[in-house]
């Protein structure tokens, strides 16, 4: 693959998804991300004003070393999204859809398996790092979501905020 090794990566996540959702689940996720200090790219708040958002974007999957996409009924007629697709597949970065309700999965990515988004957009990330394992990430990704990990089960096993 062309580009950066994992450890010269600058994002762990490239959140991809249609701009309809950014309110909801991929607002949320996004935000968990970044209270872990995990580094992800959501196009809508991380391209930066006054540059050409397509190479934004294609720069973005290149130095990430997870896609995740979010399939909902708003992302099935996104232009952005499918191509964005197409591009990590050729990429060859890991796929991670991530699916809302019954939407159903076509083109690509649909014999791949998916995380279904859950109410609690923390229990979705938790599903979405225990499927990490199988997935070769830098060291730096790996201890970050380790602790994150760590910590929810802490919290499951003892409760607490």
């Amino acid at each position: 693959m062309a580009g950066k090794s994992k450890a010269g990566k600058r994002y762990v996540f490239f959140v991809s998804h249609s701009t309809k959702d950014l309110k909801d689940d991929v607002g949320e996720v996004g935000k968990i991300l970044d209270t872990c200090k995990i580094q992800n790219f959501v196009a809508d708040r991380d391209a930066p004003v006054g540059k050409c958002l397509p190479d934004e974007v294609k720069k973005a999957i290149i130095e990430s070393e997870v896609f995740l996409v979010f399939l909902t009924k708003n992302s099935k007629s996104s232009p952005w999204v499918n191509q964005e697709i197409g591009y990590a597949l050729g990429r060859d970065l890991p796929v991670i859809p991530l699916r809302k309700g019954k939407v159903v999965i076509k083109g690509l990515i649909e014999s791949t398996k998916y995380v279904q988004i859950q109410e609690n957009p923390l229990k979705t990330m938790t599903e979405v790092f225990s499927k990490l394992g199988k997935i070769s990430l830098s060291k730096t990704a790996e201890a970050a979501i380790g602790a994150v990990v760590g910590a929810l089960e802490l919290k499951d096993k003892y409760g607490g905020p």
